[in-house]
């Protein structure tokens, strides 16, 4: 009996605690997951301390310097073969030769390649050139090697050129980066864009556009138009045609539509030579670093020398020339006409040629301009562009009133140019704007007439022409022009005139205006 007992206990799988063969490989399963986890869980583990030393490694690196590379300074072999150099180098402000690290060939070092010193300061790392930097002039080069450069106040030093620029042709003018220490010029920038000063254009403003100045169109073709047409005759007789024009008189007059007129005709002075319009924005070349108005004006006068170059007729127009060539030592603008005119002489007589340029000045207030600028052989030609009379007020208003505008019934062209004429200039209480006295004490009365000009007749046709668009706009058809209309805007036009003059500067307005010849001491508006 107790043989049979112990094989049935065998047989059924389990141990003296009542375990079982399957709850045993139960547990071993289990126990070899725990296992595996563990081991997958150590893995990480390894993996992130690996990274967290390699990281921690890098974060306890010293930092490195940037520096400049300039020369290889030496390079030596010891006995066991093994070549040891050294270099110059510019660290911000600090000159200085330091090692080369073996991994570095120093052969292929460049003068003003970007390098990195490591914390003993051993060059350990060749970058590329520096792609930013301070900008600077060139004044002058001096040799194959070195610079003379300008910064924007005009203080002058010495530069080295880097390898790129060892054989590039650096001019006089022309702008390059240097390293942070100012000691190297490392790149060459491209020209300047001039395209923020001039205006270059072929203007579409022909004389047939400009009405009443007949005589004065008359003169300026016989000046501008005549040498680039009969080029031989001018020179069969020896004459040269002259370098400038000034045109002077009250403002908006037409001084520069005739600018644009003579432009504009050149470009018909020989078949396929298209002139030139340069506009200088006057402004603009006034700057406050020394030297740097100077050196927009040759930028410009280079530019019209080079669309010259072909033959084509080149306008250089300066409008209000009175702000740019103020009279020297006036003590206007701290003086920095001093530096300008001269450039400006040097440039329009100097030693380079200017051939096929023609400068045109426009001004209210010639007074102003320096005399050297206005002497013959320079602005040779000089024309007063002056206010219109009555029938050259006409001839402006025919610019205007065209053929094709809607008239009213009954009403022609003539016959509306004439009433506006008359109107406007119309010596009546109606048309007072002012009285004015005299430095000698005298007073006059100045009329609407006095002070009329072109753009004020052209302010008058548009005035009545925007009234007779309102007025289709309300009623839905086309409101015919008519005397009525022209008469309410000359009104609007003599009222926003008067209140003008009645708050001005009396000794500038008459400068200015040219009323009275620039002696007017006080304005008192007529009340209405």
């Amino acid at each position: 009996m107790g043989d049979v007992g112990f094989d049935d206990a065998s047989r059924g799988g389990s141990h003296a605690d009542g375990t079982t063969v399957d709850e045993l490989a139960e547990q071993l399963d289990r126990l070899r997951d725990k296992n595996h986890a563990l081991a997958r869980a150590l893995t990480r583990a390894s993996q992130e301390l690996g990274k967290a030393k390699t990281q921690l490694a890098q974060l306890a690196q010293p930092p490195k310097t940037f520096a400049t590379m300039v020369r290889v300074d030496q390079v030596t072999v010891d006995d066991d073969g093994v070549q040891h150099a050294s270099a110059e180098v510019i660290n911000g402000s600090r000159h200085m030769i330091v090692p080369v690290a073996p991994t570095v060939n120093a052969a292929r070092l460049a003068c003003g390649q970007s390098v990195l010193l490591n914390e003993n300061l051993v060059l350990v790392e060749a970058r590329e050139t520096p792609a930013t930097g301070p900008v600077r002039v060139v004044d002058q080069p001096l040799d194959a090697a070195r610079l003379i450069v300008r910064d924007q106040s005009g203080t002058l030093s010495i530069v080295r050129r880097s390898s790129a620029l060892t054989t590039a042709a650096v001019r006089r003018g022309d702008r390059v980066t240097v390293d942070a220490g100012n000691l190297m010029a490392l790149e060459l920038l491209p020209p300047e864009n001039d395209a923020d000063l001039v205006l270059e254009e072929t203007p579409d403003v022909t004389f047939d556009d400009i009405g009443g100045l007949a005589e004065q169109i008359g003169r300026i073709r016989d000046a501008v138009q005549l040498p680039f047409r009969h080029r031989a005759l001018f020179r069969r007789y020896d004459l040269r045609p002259p370098k400038g024009v000034l045109l002077y008189g009250p403002p908006g007059n037409g001084k520069t539509m005739i600018a644009k007129a003579v432009a504009h005709s050149l470009s018909d002075a020989e078949p396929g030579v298209d002139g030139v319009f340069l506009s200088v924005k006057g402004p603009e070349l006034l700057n406050k670093y020394v030297g740097e108005s100077e050196r927009l004006i040759r930028l410009i006068f280079a530019r019209a020398r080079e669309r010259a170059a072909d033959g084509r007729p080149v306008i250089v127009f300066i409008d209000e020339m009175d702000s740019l060539l103020r009279t020297r030592g006036t003590g206007v603008s701290s003086d920095v006409e001093t530096t300008i005119v001269p450039q400006f002489l040097a440039e329009l007589d100097g030693v380079e040629s200017l051939d096929n340029v023609i400068v045109i000045g426009a001004s209210n207030r010639v007074d102003m301009i320096d005399p050297a600028v206005l002497r013959p052989g320079r602005l040779d030609v000089k024309i007063r562009i002056d206010r219109p009379d009555a029938a050259q007020a006409a001839s402006i208003l025919c610019h205007y009133v065209t053929e094709d505008l809607p008239l009213a019934d009954g009403l022609d062209r003539a016959s509306l140019v004439d009433a506006v004429t008359r109107d406007v200039f119309a010596r009546e209480e109606r048309r007072h704007v002012c009285d004015v006295r005299q430095e000698n004490g005298d007073w006059n009365a100045v009329y609407f007439a006095d002070v009329v000009s072109g753009a004020t007749l052209r302010n008058i046709v548009d005035r009545a022409k925007t009234r007779a668009v309102k007025s289709s706009i309300a009623s839905g058809r086309d409101v015919a022009l008519d005397a009525a209309l022209f008469a309410d805007a000359t009104d609007e036009e003599f009222r926003e005139t008067a209140d003008a003059v009645s708050s001005t500067d009396p000794a500038q307005w008459s400068r200015i205006t040219g009323i009275e010849g620039g002696r007017v001491t006080r304005i008192v508006p007529v009340r209405r």
